[in-house]
């Protein structure tokens, strides 16, 4: 599973990095393409009309090519700037977005995805509703979703971004003095057991918000490989 997000375009004129960051995807050519949330940055104005100046994030995600599929949740960003044309750009670019829905593949698998927890709203029960009796994968821009999924035991994994990983740490620990979500993911990025039945991962994300700095966090895309038996990440 590739996974991808907080793209933020825009936001910095980041547009050759997020090129960068398709291309690379397509060299690893996973089997599915999770992309979590904020395409476009919606910081210094929340209005429908910056997306004409965004919009080359949605030709660049058109690139993107995986066989069992690309799916995508909404974050913040695209709610404050105009979730309908986030979702019905995304949607023309042949990106199935799961909003509070699921998807079962041949296999046995099955990928879900939440709207966003801050704006969404965000309703994990739906999004699982009729999901198969194998591995689910929850899709969240947030983390924070993880506090609704307490007596949900199918959820093998929910993958999220929004937290830039805080985006600036202190050098030498992994500790950010603020995150846009709760104090116990503060530290956290990558891959981490959430409770005893389910795994979290939380990707850095490619651009940035307010300011464009990075300190002792990079951004990252990246990959998951699932197995039977446990999980890694490169």
């Amino acid at each position: 599973i590739g996974v991808m997000t907080d793209f933020h375009a825009g936001s910095t004129g980041n547009e050759e990095v997020i090129s960068r960051a398709v291309a690379l995807m397509q060299q690893y050519k996973p089997d599915i393409i999770a992309l979590l949330g904020d395409y476009v940055d919606g910081s210094s104005s929340r209005t429908a009309r910056k997306i004409d100046k965004e919009f080359f994030v949605f030709d660049e995600l058109s690139r993107l090519r995986a066989p069992l599929g690309v799916y995508g949740v909404l974050g913040n960003h695209d709610h404050w700037v105009d979730s309908r044309q986030v979702h019905t750009l995304l949607t023309e670019k042949k990106i199935t977005v799961l909003n509070n829905e699921n998807r079962v593949l041949d296999h046995g698998l099955t990928i879900a995805g939440v709207d966003d927890y801050w704006e969404g709203p965000s309703n994990p029960e739906k999004a699982l509703s009729g999901a198969g009796e194998g591995p689910v994968i929850l899709l969240s821009h947030n983390p924070d979703v993880n506090g609704d999924l307490p007596d949900i035991k199918t959820v093998s994994l929910v993958l999220s971004g929004h937290t830039h990983g805080g985006q600036v740490r202190i050098p030498f620990t992994r500790w950010a003095p603020w995150v846009p979500c709760s104090p116990r993911y503060r530290a956290k990025a990558g891959l981490f057991a959430e409770t005893d039945g389910r795994w979290g991962f939380i990707s850095k994300g490619i651009g940035t918000f307010f300011l464009p700095l990075r300190l002792s966090c990079p951004p990252d895309i990246a990959l998951l490989t699932l197995k039977s038996d446990s999980m890694s990440a490169i």
